[in-house]
């Protein structure tokens, strides 16, 4: 039996000491010698405790309880070791002392002291909202960046305050989530990813807050609250420059492309320009020599008539100069008001014009020249008077007549038709010449263009253009049907009665 509790006593982890009534040494342990740094043989039966512990282990040990119950102290050993130690009362009037090393113990609680004081200041410091709900939504913790996001008293900061709680006396706060139905949606997708997940709530106050929800395993979350409104409303002022910018950028270079076509359009223009004025100028050459030389071809053979010159012959002759002569005086004035027109410089003076007179006149001219053509006139549906200017609408109709004269060589008659038709008068020339490409049509009336259709006819390409600036002039309009090889008709429109914005004199071209 001593040895079995010997050996008992020696697989205790803590140190035993056992004391009679006398405070005598009846039995001890190996492990008292370790825990209280002793060399073998300091402790032996029969010694008094009080010789045989140092002074701080003896004044633990005198302050045995006197009335019998145990007791727990602590003392520091000379290499800072804490050592408890605990009385108690034996059976048989002495004491049993218990040694343990607690230096260990007492480190980790420090350690554990310093890191719940480090957390707590890592919360209280965190610049962010922080919190922890239960599986059942109640407050487990927040810190005071929380509390101040939500102007939350400290009643509804302490644990175990419910979720529904904060945000009732938020919404009565005024910052309260706007949109309530989908406050918790990231909740359950963090939930069911098992994964952090985050979304911007705006508040009723204005303020937007991303939330950061992190499940935990017991079905609770932490959760982080930043308030991004300045984030936010910066990318959105950001967003709104970059999309004002992208407008500007692609309206610039819209309108660089525009100007960028307009210049080449105008640049194709002004080749095209130089190379009609190229042929025009070959063009009236031609016109000025074709009868000048039949000019000075009737004058030689005058001449060489002298006195013996028959009536019938110097009629012809003289015929041939006069119609000469009128061609150059007309090729000169449609040259000439061209020009007074490019200058504006032209002027339309209105008066009573008697338009079926002026329409008559021009035939009647145009018959002594174009000896080959008939006119048919069928004009009498024209009013007595128009509001216009007679020498530009002379002009006007001396060309679109010349003009059915030349390009209708193999047919003998020219028809002149006009009526009045609401407000206006319609006047229409028509021949059955060699017609006019409908691809020609749309430049018909550009300055120097000649159709296709009217090579080896003389022209100068610029009467129509002349015909289309004064009729617009007389804020009138002129149209044309036209098919190859099957004639021509030209319809000028003009109002009976000029416009009360009319001047007396335009001199707009």
């Amino acid at each position: 039996m001593p040895h079995s509790f010997e050996s008992i006593l020696e697989s205790l982890p803590q140190g035993i000491v056992l004391l009679d009534p006398a405070s005598a040494v009846t039995a001890f342990n190996s492990r008292t010698l370790d825990i209280l740094g002793l060399p073998e043989g300091a402790i032996r039966k029969g010694m008094a405790i009080d010789g045989l512990l140092g002074a701080d282990c003896r004044a633990v040990a005198s302050r045995r309880s006197a009335i019998g119950k145990p007791h727990t102290s602590q003392f520091v050993l000379s290499d800072g070791r804490m050592i408890s130690l605990t009385c108690a009362p034996s059976k048989d009037g002495g004491w049993i002392l218990s040694y343990e090393d607690i230096s260990t113990l007492i480190r980790v609680e420090d350690s554990l002291a310093e890191q719940h004081r480090r957390f707590d200041a890592a919360l209280s410091n965190m610049p962010h909202g922080l919190c922890m709900f239960d599986s059942v939504k109640n407050l487990i913790l927040c810190n005071p960046s929380y509390a101040r996001m939500y102007n939350l008293p400290d009643l509804l900061t302490q644990p175990g305050t419910p979720l529904v709680d904060i945000l009732a006396y938020r919404s009565r706060e005024g910052n309260g989530p706007a949109d309530t139905a989908t406050y918790f949606d990231v909740v359950f997708e963090a939930t069911a990813r098992g994964a952090v997940a985050s979304q911007n709530i705006v508040l009723t106050d204005g303020r937007v807050i991303k939330i950061t929800h992190n499940p935990m395993q017991n079905g609770g979350y932490v959760a982080t609250h930043e308030d991004v409104t300045k984030t936010v409303r910066l990318a959105e002022e950001l967003r709104r420059h970059h999309d004002q910018l992208e407008a500007t950028v692609k309206s610039r270079t819209a309108e660089v492309e525009r100007q960028a076509r307009e210049l080449e359009r105008m640049l194709t223009q002004e080749r095209n320009i130089n190379e009609l004025q190229r042929q025009f100028v070959a063009m009236a050459s031609h016109e000025f020599r074709t009868p000048l030389a039949i000019i000075d071809a009737a004058a030689q053979r005058l001449l060489r008539k002298r006195g013996a010159v028959e009536p019938e012959f110097l009629s012809d002759k003289v015929d041939q100069i006069r119609a000469s002569v009128n061609r150059i005086v007309d090729l000169m004035e449609s040259i000439l008001s061209a020009g007074r027109l490019d200058t504006g410089k032209i002027d339309i003076s209105y008066t009573a014009c008697a338009l079926r007179s002026l329409i008559r006149t021009c035939c009647e001219r145009q018959s002594t020249i174009a000896k080959t053509h008939s006119f048919v006139l069928d004009i009498d549906g024209l009013p007595e008077f128009i509001d216009g200017d007679p020498r530009t609408l002379a002009q006007v109709f001396t060309n679109l007549l010349s003009n059915a004269v030349k390009y209708a060589p193999g047919t003998s008659e020219i028809r002149v038709t006009a009526w009045a038709e609401t407000g206006n008068v319609k006047v229409s020339v028509s021949d059955d010449g060699v017609g006019i490409d409908p691809e020609d049509v749309p430049r018909l009336f550009q300055r120097y263009f000649r159709a296709r259709t009217s090579i080896g006819i003389a022209g100068t390409g610029i009467g129509l253009n002349l015909v289309k600036q004064i009729v617009e002039l007389h804020n009138g309009s002129i149209e044309v049907r036209s098919a190859k090889g099957c004639g021509s008709t030209f319809t000028v429109t003009l109002p009976i009665k000029r416009s009360g914005n009319a001047s007396a004199t335009n001199d707009a071209a």
